[in-house]
């Protein structure tokens, strides 16, 4: 009778510690996948869950979409960052004063906390949102909390408490802004690597943002809080297949019995009664040489050349006085 008792207690212990446990173990291939998420966290569940499939047609034009305003994070001025392997993605943690983001139609202003990736085996897989059904082959999300709040885990409950920038990747020629991070990943092999990169201006990695879609959802892993402001930018990012490939081979190389990263995406959630709105008129178009037609060569030429002023001004301050606002703008 007495070994019966000790038995059951020590099952009951066990079943406790594996339930407790659980609640850590979700992820893409190992441990719950996304379609079990729900199982665990409610919430991922709800209504208002992202990603989600952007259909063009049906996307309605605000016109109150205004440009934003990223002079909060355009110069690299005392900004730590560090590149992490967080066992779900590679992310990157912003620290320093005054990264902040305004405008676009946002209610108030946001501080960036972190930015982060995701990817695929493949150029036709990858991204978390979709535009007419159609993948791309990475994502990246830069997550901003309400300057009401400390940080983002502090802001996630609340609404509109969180926005993301979101940008989709197409494959093209080497993105030489990329190379910091890239150069970086061999380091962040396993689990919880980090390491500190050199800082550089945030904006430096994007695209035009003149043009973007707009909808409310939720975090894209758990615990899904639909609390966020989404924004997803209509110009991609173009990288290589070999920088893509610098992503895809930590897939091969993440330790035996953690998530492997690749394919570390969710699918398009049900949009429900949510609507889409984007600030400019116009079909949607994902191929380079219309897009350049549109000026997307120019907007990366320009930023090609900020680069380049702002290193030179940087680490050759004597040259200062030969810069020409013409030839760098």
């Amino acid at each position: 009778m007495e070994l019966t008792t000790i038995a059951t207690c020590f099952i009951i212990l066990i079943g406790y510690k594996i339930s407790s446990g659980a609640v850590h173990e979700w992820g893409y291939h190992h441990g719950v996948d996304p379609e079990h998420w729900k199982d665990l966290f409610p919430t991922c569940a709800g209504r208002q869950q992202s990603p989600i499939d952007i259909r063009t047609t049906k996307v309605q034009t605000d016109t109150r979409l205004g440009k934003f305003n990223f002079r909060g994070i355009s110069l690299a001025r005392d900004v730590k960052l560090e590149l992490q392997n967080n066992g779900h993605a590679v992310q990157v943690g912003l620290k320093g004063h005054g990264l902040e983001v305004s405008g676009g139609g946002l209610p108030e202003t946001y501080v960036v906390e972190q930015f982060h990736f995701h990817w695929g085996s493949e150029d036709t897989r990858g991204s978390e949102h979709e535009i007419n059904g159609k993948h791309f082959s990475m994502e990246m999300h830069v997550v901003m909390h309400s300057g009401r709040f400390s940080s983002v885990s502090d802001a996630m409950q609340s609404k509109n408490g969180l926005a993301v920038l979101g940008f989709l990747f197409d494959v093209g020629s080497h993105n030489y802004v990329f190379d910091e991070i890239i150069h970086h990943l061999h380091d962040i092999e396993h689990r919880d690597d980090h390491v500190i990169l050199k800082a550089f201006s945030l904006t430096s990695l994007f695209p035009s943002t003149d043009c973007y879609y707009r909808y409310y959802g939720s975090l894209t892993t758990p615990m899904c809080h639909e609390s966020v402001i989404w924004t997803i930018f209509k110009q991609h990012i173009y990288i290589s297949e070999s920088q893509l490939n610098q992503f895809r081979h930590l897939g091969r190389t993440h330790f035996i019995g953690s998530d492997n990263l690749i394919n570390n995406y969710r699918n398009p959630q049900p949009i429900n009664c949510r609507v889409v709105t984007s600030n400019c008129i116009g079909s949607y178009t994902s191929t380079y040489a219309q897009e350049s037609k549109s000026g997307v060569g120019q907007s990366y030429a320009d930023d090609k050349n900020r680069y380049i002023k702002n290193f030179l001004m940087k680490h050759f301050p004597y040259l200062k006085w030969k810069f020409n606002k013409k030839d760098f703008p």
